[in-house]
């Protein structure tokens, strides 16, 4: 069993944090179709059709209101012909212009035993994950602006104890919600989250400047009384 623990980042780390692989693996992308229609008005009945059952807009010499369009929109994930090895969302120098608005960094860090020496040495805890978050203050809420587990410590709840403290945090802070942005064709990081209790809430499809669909998932923050 991997034995690890977390603590706050200091500065010495982000040089660590940036040596962190956030690569995946994706064997699914999720698909999104829009749909634009006309709503077309109800006939009415012959109970409606009678004089004393006019619109208040035609009694009072008023133009009917002009019906809505309506927007539908479906997500659904789509099988790959074969996995695709993606790169990590964002470059060295953009994750350091994102800690720069990180309120909140979080690491994870081997304990000694865990560090294996063939030398029979003592070598010191290495970074194998990370979370930050960056705090909405007027909405009273926070995003998970990165996040990452070494590729060697995937799977054995690195993630999931760092985004369970990382929620601690925000609800210690009275921050309402927790949301995070994910790309369509990051499956694992949105079946993770699923897992967690994030629901969808929203998508943007001029998020990016690749053009790719951004879609947005939040999770509502229950204070501990």
């Amino acid at each position: 069993m991997l034995n690890f623990k977390l603590r706050t980042a200091e500065l010495p780390d982000l040089a660590h944090c940036l040596e962190i692989d956030a690569s995946y693996i994706t064997t699914h992308v999720w698909q999104m179709e829009e749909r634009f229609e006309r709503v077309t008005p109800e006939e009415p009945s012959p109970r409606r059709a009678n004089l004393t059952h006019k619109s208040r807009s035609k009694i009072v010499g008023k133009p009917p209101s002009p019906r809505p369009e309506e927007f539908r929109i479906s997500l659904r994930p789509s099988r790959l012909p074969h996995p695709l090895a993606v790169p990590a969302p964002l470059d060295e120098q953009q994750l350091l212009t994102e800690w720069k608005k990180t309120d909140f960094l979080l690491v994870a860090e081997t304990a000694a035993e865990e560090a294996p020496s063939e030398t029979g040495a003592d070598m010191q805890p290495e970074i194998i994950g990370y979370i930050g978050l960056s705090v909405d203050v007027p909405r009273h809420l926070a995003w998970i602006s990165s996040q990452a587990v070494q590729l060697d410590y995937r799977r054995q709840g690195v993630g999931r104890a760092l985004l369970i403290e990382a929620l601690h945090w925000a609800d210690r802070n009275r921050l309402r919600s927790i949301m995070i942005e994910l790309q369509t064709k990051n499956y694992p990081a949105i079946q993770f989250i699923q897992k967690n209790s994030f629901f969808f809430c929203g998508y943007n499809s001029v998020y990016y400047p690749t053009r790719e669909i951004a879609l947005f998932f939040g999770l509502r923050l229950e204070r501990l009384t």
